[in-house]
């Protein structure tokens, strides 16, 4: 297994920040150094557009990678090896590493950002390449080689590495604000959350159950769901609260066609008092256009009406193997597939409305105690603070991590 004591990350968006670009980089620092915690660390430091992280002893560069796979705001990873001051001493390190090499073709990239080294990385990248041909014989291919080997000139010194994993991209989580997550059981709302902590994002969590009519599994489920974010941006807090009273009520009430909607704005009302008591500044949901009958524009704009918040919506645009894909690169998707019962899916009518109108849902609520049924609602609802992630084993490593 590949070891290292030094793995190099670019940076994603931050490079790009203005007067924000220093609290960027410290909380990219911190969640770099959470996500190591258990790896032998020996200090972390941010050279220009870069975070070098250096260990006291080799650690395995997959399970860095892993580690590192879950930080938001990181480029790209690298697993590095310094070479010394001068090229003299850049060939004498890879005189051994190239025996060891197999490729079909090659190429040489050089970044030199010490501007006062004697080459340019023109000449760094001709000087390596010759250098290379005479030991391995390997044609040069700029466009697509088998084998890249990087090279890095600052103001330390030189630089070198072959294998390149991608990082998550975004922001650092941390920078973005804070929100609580509409969370099922289900694939979509974990990759909102996913997709809004790549944003810089903090969450918190509401679920929705209707216990006893429902397999309090489900809840168990939603748990291990929350753990798997908590991996990428530290301790949320988790609200379980009961909607199986509001659904009877409504049932009882209200036109069959428009139960999953107005159990929706219930959600919504909800969900925005639980995320006042987080100080959370918005909701995020994962409703994906058109994707079931209560997510059409129309629906989903009569349902938002009772909303005093932003109602963020990442998944809007995406389809589901979209949404898939995703769900198995955060490592949520085995278990989002196993099986529950969704609260929505209690009492659901023959043929929902896909058309409605927010004056239409008005009038059908007429008849129901909307503020009574909150606050039992509320006064049901408990608090959980889930703060072990899931084992780092069970985070997918990163794509080409094998290679």
């Amino acid at each position: 297994m590949e070891t290292v004591t030094r793995v190099l990350c670019t940076t994603s968006e931050i490079s790009l920040k203005g007067g924000n670009r220093r609290w960027f980089e410290r909380t990219l620092t911190e969640n770099v150094r959470r996500a190591l915690s258990d790896l032998p660390v020996e200090r972390i430091e941010r050279p220009a557009w870069r975070v070098l992280i250096s260990f006291t002893e080799p650690v395995p560069f997959l399970e860095a990678a892993r580690r590192l796979a879950t930080v938001f705001g990181l480029g790209a990873v690298m697993a590095i090896e310094y070479a010394g001051a001068t090229v003299d001493d850049l060939e004498s390190l890879l005189g051994p590493r190239l025996k060891e090499m197999e490729a079909e073709s090659f190429a040489i990239r050089c970044i030199r950002s010490d501007k006062h080294f004697p080459m340019t990385s023109p000449e760094v990248e001709r000087r390596i390449g010759t250098f290379v041909q005479e030991h391995k014989e390997w044609p040069v291919n700029l466009g697509n080689p088998d084998i890249t080997i990087h090279v890095l000139v600052d103001e330390k010194g030189i630089s070198t590495w072959t294998r390149r994993v991608p990082g998550p991209g975004g922001l650092p989580v941390g920078v973005g604000g804070r929100a609580s997550c509409l969370i099922s059981g289900g694939i979509d709302s974990p990759v909102a959350a996913y997709q809004m902590m790549k944003r810089g994002m903090r969450l918190d969590f509401v679920h929705f159950h209707s216990v006893p009519r429902t397999d309090p599994a489900s809840i168990e489920k939603v748990e291990d769901l929350v753990r798997i974010l908590v991996r990428y941006q530290g301790p949320a807090r988790l609200a379980m609260t009961p909607l199986l009273p509001i659904q009877e009520e409504i049932a009882a009430r209200c036109p069959a066609e428009v139960r999953v909607l107005l159990y929706r704005r219930f959600m919504i009302r909800l969900s925005e008092a639980i995320a006042r008591r987080f100080k959370s500044d918005a909701l995020v949901t994962g409703e994906s256009l058109g994707q079931v009958a209560s997510q059409t524009i129309q629906n989903l704009r009569s349902v938002e009406s009772v909303a005093t918040m932003p109602v963020l919506r990442p998944l809007i645009g995406l389809d589901k193997p979209e949404i898939i894909n995703l769900a198995r690169r955060m490592g949520s998707y085995e278990t989002s597939i196993l099986p529950h019962f969704d609260c929505c899916s209690f009492l659901l009518p023959d043929r929902p409305a896909t058309r409605s109108t927010a004056a239409e849902l008005d009038r059908a609520e007429a008849g129901l105690d909307v503020e009574n049924l909150v606050t039992q609602a509320l006064d049901g609802t408990e608090i959980r603070r889930i703060e072990e992630p899931i084992p780092w084993d069970e985070i997918p490593l990163p794509e080409g991590a094998h290679q």
